[in-house]
């Protein structure tokens, strides 16, 4: 039965990996169902995502410190999203995080009732981070509370997430719950196995903070090691903290690289032999954690190094063949050694399938049917 159907992503799609993937998934089912995108513009200089068969609209643009600015882009981006759905009348309206929720609110409550909803979270939010945090998004998620008992889909990236999601909401039901990781595409899956020699190649991917991610101590560890380790850095997001303090070191062996558009991200990850994760855990967020660049680093035949108390991410570990996935102490990096943790001394090379499209048949039947 032909759908029309309205995806609300509130942040830009082009700073969000997992939602280009689905969309790309979801663009081959354009012919028998009409998908819309509302989104805001960047203020980073980013390439702006596109997909063929699917007209994506950009209201406003996220990223203004102007509170003014901000506020009025807030204005802009609900008002006419509300409009546009308003104009579209949707089948089904699917959101991601409670900063988008507010136009499907009001269009189910007030516009047409038998609009189904389907929810995605890319991140967990504790009650407590709720309540003392952005009063948009206190107030949407009070209101989009109404939707839960109703939705037709609500998903979290993990079991873990879900399953503190699902105690902090009761007694509101959380009925059709789903877990939908941050898998890459197929297309990325390598074959090629990586030689380890020196210097041992390392890159970190994604946004980089300096007080919630172990940055000084990584890049430390990096400059004793005196060139056998180099590392590398493409990030579009990077704090001010952190690159005044990678600028300081005047250090050979760290180098901030131009930022690269996600889909040409496997041509680079194949010249490196290591991919690192930084997370502090500072909020349960990046303890309960699995991100998408624990996947594109393995899927591209490179060893992963996450922190130890990104327990989320202890399923995953793999030890018994390469490429590694390896949990690490970031606060005793002087313990480390990187022969120990390359070593492939009678192990085989077995890159395990973590693939979006796979995922996404789940949501794919839910959405469409």
């Amino acid at each position: 039965m032909f759908k029309k159907i309205v995806i609300i992503h509130f942040q830009p799609l082009e700073l969000y990996p997992p939602i280009q993937n689905l969309i790309n998934f979801f663009g081959c089912e354009t012919a028998e169902h009409q998908i819309s995108i509302i989104t805001t513009g960047s203020k980073n200089k980013i390439p702006s995502f596109q997909t063929k068969n699917i007209r994506i609209f950009r209201f406003g643009k996220s990223g203004e410190r102007n509170v003014f600015f901000r506020y009025f882009n807030y204005f802009i981006f609900y008002s006419f999203s509300l409009i546009k759905l308003i104009i579209k009348k949707p089948n089904r309206i699917f959101y991601f995080e409670t900063l988008s929720s507010y136009p499907a609110f009001l269009y189910k409550k007030y516009f047409n009732r038998n609009t189904e909803i389907l929810i995605h979270y890319h991140e967990y939010s504790s009650p407590q981070e709720i309540a003392h945090g952005m009063k948009l998004n206190k107030i949407f998620h009070e209101r989009e509370k109404y939707l839960y008992p109703d939705a037709l889909w609500i998903s979290h990236t993990n079991e873990h997430r879900m399953e503190l999601f699902k105690k902090d909401e009761y007694p509101v039901l959380i009925n059709n719950a789903h877990i939908l990781p941050n898998y890459p595409p197929a297309s990325w899956q390598t074959s090629d196995e990586k030689n380890i020699s020196e210097p041992l190649k390392i890159i970190m991917i994604g946004a980089l903070g300096f007080d919630t991610m172990y940055v000084k101590e990584f890049a430390e560890w990096i400059i004793q090691q005196n060139g056998k380790v180099i590392w590398d850095i493409y990030s579009f997001t990077i704090s001010s903290g952190a690159k005044s303090y990678l600028e300081s070191l005047h250090t050979k062996y760290i180098t901030l690289k131009e930022s690269v558009e996600y889909k040409k991200l496997p041509e680079v990850l194949k010249n490196y032999n290591v991919g690192v994760i930084l997370y502090k855990g500072h909020i349960p967020n990046y303890i309960y954690n699995a991100p998408n660049k624990l996947f594109e680093y393995h899927v591209s035949g490179l060893d992963v190094w996450f922190p130890e108390k990104m327990t989320g991410a202890f399923s995953y570990i793999k030890t018994d063949s390469y490429p590694k996935i390896l949990p690490v102490n970031f606060e005793k990096l002087s313990d480390l050694k990187t022969t120990d943790l390359t070593n492939r001394d009678g192990l085989q090379f077995i890159i395990r399938k973590y693939s979006s499209e796979i995922i996404f048949k789940e949501l794919q039947s839910a959405l469409f049917a």
